[in-house]
C-alpha cells in the first residue's frame, strides 16, 4: 500500500472529497482603492524617477506638486513643529539665591 501512494502517509489526507462544494459569495466593493506607483506624482501622474518628493502625508509628488498647498496635504504640521521646538529648547530654571 505504501508503494501505491508516492506521498508521505503522515502528511497525506486520504479522506474523500466533499459531495457538494461550498459556494462563497464575496461582498461587493463599495469603494475602489487607487493603486499608486512609487515613481509617479499622485496629482498629475508624471513620472518622477529619482527626483520624486515623498510627502509626510504618504504619497510621492513631482517638483510642481511637492508643496502641501498644491496637493491638498492632510498632514498637520503644527503639532510636529511644536514638539520639535519643545525638545530643542528645554525649560531651564536657575537655582534660587539665598538672602543675606
Amino acid at each position: 500500500m505504501a508503494e501505491e501512494h508516492s506521498l508521505c502517509a503522515k502528511n497525506f489526507n486520504f479522506s474523500p472529497p466533499l459531495s457538494s462544494p461550498e459556494i462563497v459569495v464575496a461582498p461587493p466593493h463599495t469603494a475602489e482603492k487607487v493603486v499608486v506607483e512609487g515613481n509617479r506624482c499622485l496629482v498629475c501622474r508624471k513620472k518622477v524617477g529619482l527626483m520624486g518628493f515623498k510627502c509626510r502625508c504618504g504619497p510621492t509628488f513631482c517638483g510642481t506638486h511637492r508643496y502641501p498647498e498644491l496637493h491638498a496635504c492632510t498632514f498637520d504640521f503644527k503639532p510636529m513643529g511644536r514638539e520639535t521646538i519643545a525638545k530643542a529648547n528645554p525649560l531651564i530654571k536657575a537655582m534660587k539665591l539665598e538672602k543675606i
